[in-house]
């Protein structure tokens, strides 16, 4: 991938399209493409942030994990995005870990001086970034929220319906397993919702695809 292509990938995502194409050059020169296949990881919990990527094409998943295994999905990338903008400034150790969850494309943006620098010099990106911060933070708050007033059926209705982009009647593909993670729930347990809200008719299992046949129910479900 040559450098306008890594340029015109910058274009696409919001942090990046508020500033003038020599400033996206400029940031494209420095980064490098790079491919992830399924299960590989960017980066560990705990490991230094000293990098910033640009997921071009795929998706990403980020979790946090205990000393005991257990795993709970914090986000779900999918591209056009940039993934790792929290600590950019701050540049604090990663709080989660983030995987490929298919064969995907990414700009790896070295975080040093020289891209702080020009960050700090572009007063646009600065908003952008603060404004990617904020609904990080809102997302946060929200699961948060989640977590403490909906039941489990109420989670995974709440999930179905984030995984469907833009109000479709699709979900992106997801296994019950990773459902289970998004919700802090027990795969078995998860699986038994699943079957309920089908039998109601509120959803359709296809493969790792479900099919939203009523979304009232579920945002009433999720709104509980």
């Amino acid at each position: 991938m040559n450098v306008q292509r890594r340029a015109s990938v910058l274009a696409r995502v919001e942090l990046f399209r508020v500033v003038d194409e020599v400033t996206r050059v400029r940031i494209a020169e420095r980064a490098v493409a790079r491919v992830y296949e399924r299960g590989q990881l960017l980066y560990l919990q705990g490991a230094p942030r000293d990098k910033l990527f640009v997921l071009a094409k795929g998706a990403v998943r980020v979790y946090a994990a205990s000393r005991r295994g257990d795993i709970v999905e914090l986000f779900r990338h999918h591209a056009p995005t940039v993934i790792g903008v929290v600590g950019l400034l701050a540049g604090h150790p990663h709080s989660a870990t983030a995987e490929a969850l298919e064969r995907s494309t990414l700009l790896v943006i070295p975080r040093d001086d020289e891209l702080l620098r020009l960050i700090r010099s572009e007063p646009p990106l600065v908003e952008a970034l603060a404004r990617a911060v904020e609904i990080i933070a809102r997302r946060t708050f929200q699961q948060v929220i989640d977590l403490v007033l909906l039941d489990l059926e109420g989670r995974v209705a709440r999930q179905l319906l984030n995984l469907a982009a833009s109000g479709d009647a699709r979900t992106r593909r997801v296994t019950q397993g990773e459902l289970a993670t998004m919700v802090n729930g027990a795969r078995q347990t998860v699986n038994q919702v699943l079957r309920s809200l089908e039998t109601r008719g509120y959803i359709r299992a296809a493969g790792q695809v479900f099919e939203i046949l009523d979304r009232q129910r579920l945002e009433d479900l999720a709104e509980q």
